[in-house]
């Protein structure tokens, strides 16, 4: 039993640590197979979307964008189960911002991409079993405050690797230098956020991005998170 139960309106951190912190992550392949899963895992009809994908993809050979058209108008032919806001893809975990929208959405929509992505990090690695450590952690949003920071927190991510640690601790230098480097960064939804390019995973975000006047704007409190003295003690890792 969680301490917070899912609660269907309510807002989450979600988060998932790979097995002794092994960087699936860093496969360029593993990556993007997550992100189709979170696509495909956010339906009711989601086990048929992924059963058409394993019947019909060639073997040998990576899921066609024809297929994956077709699997996706399968699973939209279902109910969503959550919003998810944003999220990064890092080396050996990865970080959501949701909104659970149907009762035990959240667990069935982690459950659902924690088995896709295992599926193909095993067969690739001719392996067997879980790739994450454990039951999948999260934590309730209970404020605004802790719903519009978690944003920024989670799109600041990937500067671990990127710039190193110093943006937690509001040390970052040159914004500038880093800010391409971020919007470069393809697993992280925060392309979305500062520029005009679609992304399908995401939807729910107007709770976040009606409280900044533009997108500049949204960018200013990012950079000004990575470099002045907000509080950063809201979040866990």
């Amino acid at each position: 039993m969680r301490k917070s139960p899912f609660v269907p309106g309510e807002y989450y951190h979600v988060y998932n640590r790979t097995i002794l912190s092994i960087p699936e992550f860093k496969e360029k392949n593993n990556c993007d197979r997550l992100l189709q899963a979170f696509l495909l895992a956010n339906s009711t009809k989601s086990s048929q979307a992924f059963e058409y994908l394993r019947n019909n993809a060639t073997c040998g050979v990576g899921v066609g964008l024809n297929l994956l058209a077709k699997a996706l108008e399968i699973a939209r032919g279902g109910e969503k189960l959550v919003d998810v806001l944003c999220y990064a893809i890092m080396p050996d975990h990865y970080h959501l911002l949701i909104k659970e929208v149907k009762e035990k959405g959240v667990t069935e929509f982690i459950r659902k991409s924690n088995i896709s992505i295992a599926k193909y990090v095993n067969k690739s690695k001719e392996r067997r079993g879980t790739i994450f450590e454990g039951r999948f952690k999260s934590k309730h949003i209970d404020s605004n405050d802790y719903l519009r920071h978690l944003s920024l927190y989670i799109h600041l991510n990937p500067l671990d690797f990127i710039a190193g640690k110093d943006w937690r601790e509001h040390k970052l230098e040159d914004w500038g230098q880093y800010k391409n480097k971020l919007l470069n960064y393809r697993w992280s939804s925060l392309n979305f956020y500062l520029s005009k390019s679609s992304n399908e995973i995401i939807s729910g975000h107007e709770i976040i991005t009606s409280q900044f006047k533009n997108k500049d704007d949204y960018e200013f409190y990012l950079k000004s998170w990575a470099n002045d003295s907000i509080e950063n003690d809201l979040f866990l890792e």
